[in-house]
């Protein structure tokens, strides 16, 4: 009689504790594909980056096309154009010019002009990605939604000015 009752409490802890397997397994496959989500798109971004500074023409509009594709294309298939949801690129004077006041641009520009300092573009490229999740887990959290989204921003500086700039 003892051996029974023995047989019903291994039963019933063991009820109880796959349910509790089974979350974990899930939280697991959440946080790599959020882990490999991040590192593939940063990876993706540099790499489409450098394809961008490659090109002979930078304007605002080839750059995010020429960022859009790379990222697609160094993702390995990762990532889709779906996946991401904006590209903004934003062409600045100068390093000075990204994080300067009204006040401080005048002077730059000034001192540029006047031909102490040198004059070379910056950009900034932002790149909002959305990937859904892998399992209801977030769902049965209550998100609203069921992907997550990182926004990935890369500042570039130092880049030669062309001719039609």
């Amino acid at each position: 009689m003892h051996r029974h009752s023995q047989r019903g409490v291994i039963s019933v802890e063991a009820a109880f504790a796959f349910p509790s397997l089974i979350i974990l397994a899930m939280i697991a496959f959440e946080f790599v594909n959020v882990v490999l989500t991040i590192d593939m798109g940063d990876v993706a971004l540099q790499s489409a980056v450098q394809q961008a500074r490659l090109e002979e023409t930078l304007t605002e509009d080839t750059f995010e096309s020429v960022v859009r594709k790379g990222i697609v294309k160094s993702s390995h298939g990762y990532l889709t154009q779906d996946n991401i949801t904006n590209v903004d690129v934003r062409r600045y004077t100068s390093l000075s010019s990204l994080t300067s006041t009204g006040e401080e641009e005048d002077a730059d520009s000034t001192n540029e002009n006047s031909g102490t300092g040198t004059k070379f573009p910056a950009w900034k490229v932002t790149v909002d990605i959305r990937k859904p999740f892998l399992t209801p887990l977030p769902r049965l959290m209550a998100y609203a939604e069921n992907e997550f989204e990182y926004r990935f921003e890369q500042v570039l500086g130092y880049l030669p000015e062309t001719k039609d700039q």
